[in-house]
């Protein structure tokens, strides 16, 4: 007698309640790392910050902690030392723009004059500029609403104020125990891994604090050399405020990237459009002769050793750091692409490059520029002898020609 089998259960009674339990696992997953990751946000940009901060004074710290200095000392010594240059450099900017500003107020009249003129002069109007004035001016409930503008506007900006000084120190008490405790901290990280990865990590975390401090190092030497000329450039013009100005050109056009050359300029050139036309063209002539000494002389040679970034790497990294974080991401992209291109060079594999007709090999290009260039040389000479020849045999005519 055969035995009685249960009905077999369909496969969907088994696997239906699974594959729900797992989606609802994943989505609630996916939506806590969403709500997670939103909430900390500015925790993790401030952690970032401060991880940035303390590599570039990293090399400054070890060199006093060489030298002797316990290291909580040569990290508050750096520390106060970048907080005192911030300073001065802040101070520095302000002094600008409330100058500027008190100075614009008092030529707004000059200005309505100028314009004034200009319109009857050019159009055969009958505008009085006087009139003009007083009519900013007499209506009174507009004067209160811009009083009242203005208002807000200070209680705005000094509760920004505040919330930037909280983080600032934030990101400072980090920088502190990041830089003071950084041996112990690297010991505490490679423990948890074992021993034949312990060196492709600290292999990493060399690779950043290289990257990150060299970085650091070539654009506040380029930031210097700027400073310098633009200080000597603007001290000869006559533009006001010649030392804020030149920190502003120097610091500004090396740690902005890609739009840094330009935010850099711009401010000098007002400055100098509004006090006379012909010093802003000065000005101009000025900061475009920097940038070929800068791009020709002293960048190649300062940045060879220090960050190995194509310009079309730096470029792009800019721009997706700029959409992550905004203007710090986009600070932040440089050292980050070069740490990322340095680790795939030491990891990745290198093979040789194969040969071929229809595609020209860097050495092949730059051997073929090397003769062009031979080429060009050796016909300017040939071209500049005959001219020679030229001069002297109308010379030697000039001379024969004479009467005795």
């Amino acid at each position: 007698m055969n035995p009685i089998t249960p009905p077999q259960r369909g496969w969907y009674r088994v696997w239906l309640p699974r594959a729900a339990a797992v989606t609802l696992v994943a989505v609630a997953t996916i939506y806590g790392a969403r709500w997670v990751f939103g909430n900390t946000t500015g925790f993790i940009v401030t952690v970032v910050i401060s991880l940035f901060a303390a590599f570039a004074m990293l090399p400054a710290v070890e060199a006093l902690s060489k030298r002797g200095w316990r290291r909580g000392l040569a990290t508050g010594l750096v520390m106060l030392l970048t907080a005192v240059f911030t300073g001065v450099f802040m101070y520095a900017l302000i002094n600008v723009s409330v100058g500027e500003t008190i100075k614009l107020v008092e030529r707004v009249p000059d200005y309505v004059d100028s314009g004034v003129s200009w319109a009857n002069d050019t159009f055969g109007l009958n505008i009085s500029s006087d009139r003009i004035i007083s009519d900013l001016t007499a209506n009174e409930e507009r004067l209160q609403q811009l009083s009242t503008n203005a208002a807000s506007g200070v209680l705005g900006l000094a509760s920004t104020a505040a919330g930037l000084v909280f983080q600032v120190l934030t990101i400072a008490l980090f920088v502190f125990y990041i830089l003071a405790d950084l041996p112990r901290l690297r010991a505490a990280v490679l423990r948890r891994m074992p021993p034949h990865q312990q060196q492709h990590a600290d292999t990493v975390i060399g690779l950043t604090i290289e990257k990150v401090g060299g970085y650091v190092y070539s654009r506040s030497l380029l930031a210097i050399f700027s400073a310098v000329f633009h200080f000597i450039a603007f001290s000869i013009i006559g533009v006001p405020y010649a030392v804020a100005l030149a920190m502003w050109v120097g610091i500004i056009s090396q740690f902005v990237p890609t739009v840094g050359t330009y935010l850099a300029g711009a401010l000098p050139l007002l400055i100098a459009l509004a006090e006379e036309p012909f010093d802003a063209v000065l000005v101009l002539v000025t900061i475009l002769i920097y940038q070929q000494i800068e791009n020709y002389a002293l960048a190649p040679r300062i940045t060879a050793n220090t960050m190995n970034l194509h310009p079309a790497v730096a470029f792009g990294s800019a721009i997706v750091g700029a959409s992550l974080l905004g203007g710090v991401g986009a600070i932040l992209a440089l050292p980050v692409a070069a740490t990322i291109v340095a680790i795939a060079q030491t990891y990745g594999d290198h093979y040789d490059l194969i040969r071929s007709e229809r595609i020209e090999s860097p050495e092949e290009y730059e051997t073929r520029m090397r003769e062009l260039a031979a080429e060009k040389a050796e016909r300017r000479a040939e071209r500049a002898d005959r001219i020679r020849e030229l001069a002297g045999f109308d010379d030697e005519q000039a001379v024969a020609s004479e009467p005795d």
